[in-house]
């Protein structure tokens, strides 16, 4: 992936590559490579994806002020909405920038019906209802430890002076797990983020007011969740999840051995997204988007007419 454009740049780009058999298309901005890789499965042929590199970039590109007008129909953005969903700031109000009603991309991928059929045959279980049950509580695990830490990314986002680096400690998320409860341990967490923020403007007990402080503010629920916390803490919590089911020995053995090539969150998330189908798109509120953009801009397209 090339590195993340302006706004100006990534107009320029598709200006100066527009050969006659351009026309007709559409030109779909998103952030990175996950989103361009999952996308591709999905768009028309008649539709060219630019990874952007950012959230900030994509919105540049739209409300970018010298396009052609005949080009800027033909121009839609797909962004993480990130935490505008919990704490709006209004940035997402922008033509034509569509994005759904859950975090990111890989709370969109990650659910229960993904993960078991992952862990099912040839992942290590066997029995496709023993790899439901361990998916309900495999994911529910990591979502309770995703929104507590999703407390300490919203006051690093609210309270930027703090200087808080909330993505310093996620080689080191096993740290902060109460494995007996999997849920954080505040307290270590605090004083690990203060520590691993070079810059930082807050001690480890005043961020845990800030952090108290969100809880009475804004509601637990998956809005706080980061999909990327989500896939670590996962990984970190598995064999954990697992010895808590009273399982199988021999399928803890093969989930030993899967997780040695499953070993990290990009891994992780490229088995998940290898499950998840059209179906699955079709009920987010991100297709419905999609399509009342198609018909905003016909007889431009995003995804296939199969979709």
């Amino acid at each position: 992936m090339k590195p993340a454009n302006t706004g100006k740049e990534n107009v320029t780009e598709i200006l100066m590559s527009l050969p006659v058999n351009k026309k007709g298309f559409s030109f779909l901005f998103v952030e990175g490579r996950d989103d361009t890789r999952f996308w591709a499965r999905y768009k028309t042929d008649r539709c060219d994806i630019f990874p952007a590199g950012n959230q900030k970039n994509v919105i540049e590109t739209l409300i970018f002020k010298s396009w052609r007008k005949d080009l800027r129909q033909r121009v839609a953005g797909i962004v993480d909405p990130d935490y505008e969903l919990i704490d709006p700031t209004g940035k997402l109000l922008v033509d034509d920038l569509l994005h759904d009603d859950v975090p990111d991309l890989e709370n969109m991928i990650v659910s229960r019906k993904t993960i078991a059929a992952a862990m099912f045959r040839p992942g290590p279980f066997g029995n496709m209802d023993a790899a439901d049950k361990f998916a309900e509580d495999w994911l529910n695990a990591a979502l309770q430890l995703s929104m507590d830490y999703g407390y300490f990314r919203l006051v690093a986002k609210q309270h930027r002076n703090f200087d808080l680096v909330p993505n310093s400690i996620e080689s080191s998320y096993g740290d902060c797990i109460n494995f007996s409860t999997f849920r954080l341990k505040r307290h270590e967490t605090a004083e690990l983020v203060v520590e691993r923020s070079p810059n930082v403007n807050i001690s480890a007990i005043e961020l845990l007011e800030a952090v108290k402080a969100a809880q009475c503010q804004y509601e637990r629920s998956h809005l706080l969740v980061r999909g990327k916390d989500l896939l670590n803490f996962m990984l970190c919590v598995c064999l954990a999840v697992f010895e808590k089911m009273a399982g199988d020995e021999s399928v803890r053995s093969r989930l030993k051995d899967w997780l040695l090539v499953v070993r990290d969150s990009d891994e992780l998330f490229r088995r998940l997204q290898g499950k998840y189908k059209c179906e699955d798109l079709k009920c987010t509120k991100l297709y419905s988007r999609i399509g009342s953009w198609e018909s905003d801009n016909k007889p431009y397209k995003i995804l296939k007419p199969e979709i």
